[in-house]
């Protein structure tokens, strides 16, 4: 998995891309846009941030490596409960989702940024 890395965050991401665009289509149709930061985390949380992961692993700017399998591990589901438990924030006044979305979103980052760190500090031999 991990010299596919870079695939699974960006498939993964053309998933949130598909469901935000829908998203925002069902909220226009209704002329409700009480949910938009729902909305617009979806996006950004789950359609760029993991593009911009997948990109950075494919151009070489993070290792493909077990890191960035733990990376996908956790940001994945994080940036899947996160709008949901916006949405559950929100309309339910139930927040916990939210926080562990948030939290996850957040190590996903931190895993990330280390794992930059370690291919700019030492690159690996082409």
């Amino acid at each position: 998995m991990t010299d596919r890395i870079d695939r699974c965050f960006f498939a993964l991401s053309l998933l949130f891309a598909l469901a935000g665009v829908v998203m925002g289509i069902i909220m226009g149709m209704r002329e409700d846009f009480s949910l938009a930061p729902v909305h617009a985390h979806l996006n950004l949380v789950g359609f760029v941030t993991l593009a911009l992961f997948g990109v950075a692993y494919r151009i070489g700017w993070a290792r493909k490596d077990g890191w960035a399998v733990t990376q996908f591990a956790i940001g994945a589901p994080g940036a899947l409960i996160l709008p949901i438990g916006m949405y559950l924030a929100m309309t339910a006044n139930q927040p916990a989702l939210a926080i562990l979305g948030s939290i996850l979103s957040l190590a996903s980052l931190c895993l990330f940024l280390i794992n930059c760190i370690r291919a700019w500090r030492d690159p690996m031999p082409a």
